[in-house]
């Protein structure tokens, strides 16, 4: 597949499944989202992949930081939190580490790791698997982003969920190009 049909074929996936990647070809999708435009060279990057059972604790994590900001939570919502991470055989949480510097601002360094995570959905999706981009209220909750290792400072820009796609794809819309390119 050419770099131009995976970009106009790329579709999230909701319903992913094992198998997801095995080791091998995790080290490649990271490798080729390391590859994202980073200026100065900063790396302000850090990933942290949850598979395996390591999937249920972090949905517990979830859980524990929803009932800190919404202590009435319904059993229905604390059951959704729990479940979250279980979406897909393997998630990818992306963090920014921002690096002090004088000509980079820390906008530009969470650009480098949006696009770094953007790069490995579409490593992934050359490889056969589907993928999901998630955010969310657990992307900026303090106690997630503690228990993924974080440093002071850090942020998840997102969570990648990686796996086999099961069911059909959701159609993609039609682009249209003239709504969004004007030339000056």
């Amino acid at each position: 597949m050419s770099i131009l049909n995976a970009l106009l074929q790329r579709n999230s996936h909701s319903k992913l499944v094992d198998p997801g990647p095995d080791r091998h070809q995790l080290e490649q999708i990271v490798a080729g989202g390391l590859r994202a435009p980073d200026h100065g060279r900063l790396r302000p990057w850090h990933f942290v992949a949850i598979e395996g059972d390591r999937r249920a604790a972090l949905g517990g994590i979830f859980e524990q930081a929803l009932l800190l900001t919404h202590p009435e939570a319904t059993e229905a919502e604390r059951q959704k939190a729990q479940a979250a991470p279980l979406r897909a055989p393997l998630v990818i949480a992306g963090l920014v580490r921002p690096v002090e510097h004088p000509k980079v601002p820390r906008v530009e360094q969470v650009a480098a790791v949006a696009c770094a995570l953007y790069g490995m959905s579409l490593g992934a999706e050359s490889l056969g698997f589907g993928t999901m981009w998630r955010t969310g209220r657990y992307a900026q909750d303090a106690l997630v982003v503690a228990e993924l290792g974080a440093r002071p400072g850090d942020e998840i820009v997102g969570f990648l969920y990686v796996g086999t796609r099961q069911g059909e794809a959701k159609p993609l819309p039609e682009i249209q190009i003239g709504a969004h390119l004007d030339f000056y």
